[in-house]
């Protein structure tokens, strides 16, 4: 390692920087993948909603239509008028100045079997006309009549408004003409046509407060509902298309609206960017300069002391400001100078370790002996009966030449954890003694308590129905235990006591397997079997 990089403080700095340019960058990507989309979305959010705005305009503009229209189409005269019967209803309402009034372009009137009764309006040179039908010269009318011809067929008595895209930008509004005294069957329509000319688009201008346009554009399936363009930092151009007829056509609304709350949102973000690389950078430099006094001038001192106790023949003491400090390095300091305890109590963990059975878990015959001798003598002092169960698992060779040794294993796994959960919350010992074989030491336990223990096991693991097919004694798992009982007044030596539980357990194999079988050291052996 050069010089450079084996100073912890010259490794700390470098890591600082590197940690205040990853920093950086991290800022920079959220700015550019997080912030910058959650501000153009709130800009496009804001578009469509002064488009809504926009069309909700158009929308009023198209309720009036619907209003008017509906006025005299249920005017009693105009009932009269569509069966024949006011001829005089042309001349004393149907004039220049009316359409002028209404800011119409054209008015038709429809019988009951959809056809042109009466057609008032401006022709394509702007010329007033009023004609009975769409004969010459309101012959231009037709252009109109053919658009809606198909939904005259299919619509509905409720009165209609739409856009017309073609032959000019208009708003149209259509009603079934009706009597208003009584109900009565529908004589026929009413169509009044508006243009969208400059002065109602300046009109509309006013009203909403936005910069917009209408145009006529040619229906496309690709055609998305709304776009958005932005054209300089500081304007974008928003349009959206709405349906119109001829069904062919739809009616784009184009407007230019201010960038300025994407502009003032931004600068807001890069003024909280500014003060938050600042502030990182400031903390960064206090965090080394606290990093150097608090940590790595002690760290220094410590590392000189253990090269000191490394190459000194006399450990050197260690330094009296490293041990008063009461934070990690103080404790550190403190360990160290108790390192030879530590490893002499690692030790001792390893010890306990080799003292356990790798597969079950539970204690080998190193520990059992050890704690066997040692109830013993606190039997001896105490004058309690020491009680231990040999157990063999029945016909084991049998089942792992059938299931085979893994399943021998998880047999085994399964019989120690039975073991612990019917005998270890006692404070008794069970331990792997041999390939199947399993000892259990029960202090200050009389012959009877154990023989109970034992049969108590022995149900426990029948109970567990492990599959046994090849056993000749059932058809799941059993085991065979040997109980024995010793006084330590009377027999001191613990080889006996294991060996006693050995014969009865010989005896229990003997007499048909499992079962419970129990005798006494030292003293004449008895004989137990419990109910299987």
């Amino acid at each position: 390692m050069t010089a450079l990089y084996s100073s912890l403080r010259n490794r700390f700095l470098l890591s600082l920087c590197a940690v205040l340019c990853l920093a950086l960058l991290a800022l920079v990507a959220i700015a550019r993948f997080q912030i910058m989309p959650i501000l153009l979305e709130d800009e496009e959010q804001y578009a469509g909603s002064e488009l809504d705005r926009v069309e909700r305009a158009i929308g009023s503009e198209l309720n009036h239509m619907r209003r008017l229209v509906e006025d005299w189409a249920f005017w009693d005269d105009t009932y009269d008028f569509v069966q024949g019967e006011r001829p005089e209803y042309v001349d004393s309402n149907l004039y220049e100045s009316t359409l002028e009034t209404l800011d119409l372009d054209l008015m038709i009137f429809l019988d009951a079997h959809n056809q042109p009764s009466w057609v008032v309006g401006y022709n394509d040179d702007g010329e007033f006309t009023s004609c009975p039908g769409t004969a010459s010269p309101c012959d231009w009318a037709d252009t109109y009549i053919d658009f809606l011809q198909a939904r005259l067929e299919s619509e509905n008595e409720e009165s209609q408004t739409w856009l017309l895209a073609k032959p000019e930008l208009a708003m149209a509004a259509m009603s079934g003409i009706y009597q208003s005294r009584e109900e009565s069957p529908s004589a026929g329509w009413l169509l009044m046509v508006r243009p969208l000319s400059a002065p109602w688009v300046e009109q509309l201008r006013d009203t909403t407060g936005i910069d917009l346009n209408l145009t006529s554009i040619a229906y496309d399936n690709d055609m998305a509902r709304d776009s958005l363009e932005r054209i300089s930092a500081n304007r974008m151009a928003a349009s959206r298309a709405v349906e119109a007829m001829p069904d062919d056509q739809l009616v784009r609304i184009d407007t230019l609206l201010p960038r300025q709350r994407y502009q003032a949102s931004l600068e807001t973000f890069r003024f909280a960017l500014y003060w938050t690389v600042g502030v990182l950078v400031v903390t960064l430099l206090v965090v080394l300069w606290l990093l150097e006094r608090i940590v790595l001038a002690p760290i220094r001192q410590f590392s000189h002391f253990t090269q000191r106790v490394h190459h000194d023949a006399i450990p050197p003491t260690m330094p009296a400001s490293l041990l008063q400090r009461r934070d990690e390095i103080g404790t550190l300091a403190q360990e160290f100078r108790n390192l030879l305890d530590h490893q002499q109590q690692q030790s001792a963990l390893l010890l306990e370790l080799s003292q356990h059975d790798s597969l079950t878990g539970l204690a080998n015959r190193r520990l059992f002996d050890e704690r066997l001798g040692k109830a013993m003598h606190v039997a001896q002092a105490s004058g309690h009966e020491v009680s231990a169960l040999m157990i063999d698992i029945d016909h084991f060779k049998l089942y792992n030449d059938h299931y085979g040794h893994l399943a021998g294993d998880e047999c085994l796994i399964a019989l120690a954890e039975c073991m612990q959960d019917h005998l270890g919350s006692q404070l008794f010992l069970a331990a792997r003694t041999g390939g199947e074989e399993f000892s259990v030491l029960l202090p200050d336990t009389s012959l009877e308590a154990a023989i109970d223990h034992g049969e108590a096991l022995r149900l426990a693991i029948q109970e567990r129905a492990l599959p046994h097919a090849t056993s000749p004694t059932a058809t799941c798992v059993t085991v065979s235990i040997g109980v024995a009982s010793c006084h330590p007044s009377a027999l001191s030596d613990p080889t006996a006591l294991m060996q006693a539980a050995d014969r009865a357990l010989y005896r229990a194999k003997e007499s048909g397997r499992n079962r419970v079988k129990a005798g006494a050291a030292g003293r004449h052996e008895t004989t137990t079997t419990p109910s299987s």
